[in-house]
């Protein structure tokens, strides 16, 4: 894939043949792979918690034109820039992310929890997260027979 035209634009994002890592402006990233180059298929977003206060959210892009993949990484604190406007499939996978490691997706009309309790406190998949609540108690070693 040719990325001059993206690297114009995006001049200080790192390119790899398969992965794209950016510091900032991750919704115009996403918009100009989309519609300016052929990743125009969202896979999936999934998130890895660095155990630093730092969350890398990677975006698994896809051009059917070109039968390739593409990776664009970013790394977030708290918040990121929802993309729900781009690719409506990523209104689940930013729901996830939000659900078990904390990161808000600012402009996400529907963000929620979808698989931990509305009153449920804190985010299971972030390092820094201690099992403290008792409805995990079946989790704990002590009751294996």
């Amino acid at each position: 894939m040719n990325y001059n035209d993206f690297k114009t634009y995006f001049a200080d994002a790192e390119v790899t043949e398969d992965k794209v890592i950016i510091k900032d402006r991750l919704h115009d990233t996403i918009e100009f792979l989309a519609t300016k180059m052929p990743f125009d298929m969202l896979k999936e977003i999934t998130a890895v918690d660095s155990g630093n206060g730092e969350t890398e959210i990677i975006y698994h892009m896809y051009s059917d034109d070109g039968n390739e993949d593409l990776f664009v990484s970013t790394t977030v604190r708290e918040e990121a820039e929802t993309i729900t406007d781009i690719f409506k499939s990523a209104i689940a996978d930013e729901n996830e992310i939000y659900d078990l490691f904390g990161v808000k997706f600012n402009g996400n009309e529907n963000l929620k929890r979808i698989y931990m309790p509305e009153d449920w406190e804190g985010f299971p998949l972030r390092k820094d997260y201690v099992e403290t609540d008792e409805r995990l108690a079946w989790n704990n070693d002590s009751h294996n027979v």
